[in-house]
């Protein structure tokens, strides 16, 4: 189980976490939301994107262009290196998504 420290972490963009259990928590989070599916494959991310206000919609798309090859140690690594390289580069997105 993932503590609330660590999803109020996660809250803050304070992605400098080691902790399996918030790397796939990360992982499920993309998986429920659409971005991500069962196999960890990436989905269709335009209409993944839809949640998002839409001057966030394409600045999101390209920065998950970039940050989609970022390398990680087993799938729920890979999609936290995702989501810690988006946070980086979109820290706005924050305000607009809840991962609790």
């Amino acid at each position: 189980m993932v503590s609330w420290e660590s999803l109020k972490k996660l809250k803050t963009g304070d992605f400098e976490q080691d902790d399996p259990r918030v790397k796939c928590y990360v992982r499920c989070f993309m998986i429920k939301n659409g971005i991500l599916n069962d196999k960890g494959q990436w989905t269709d991310l335009e209409k993944a994107l839809q949640h998002l206000p839409k001057f966030m919609q394409e600045s999101s798309w390209e920065i998950f262009q970039r940050c989609k090859s970022v390398s990680g140690d087993d799938p729920c690594d890979k999609a936290f290196q995702v989501a810690k390289c988006y946070v980086k580069l979109q820290p706005l997105i924050l305000d607009f998504v809840s991962f609790v």
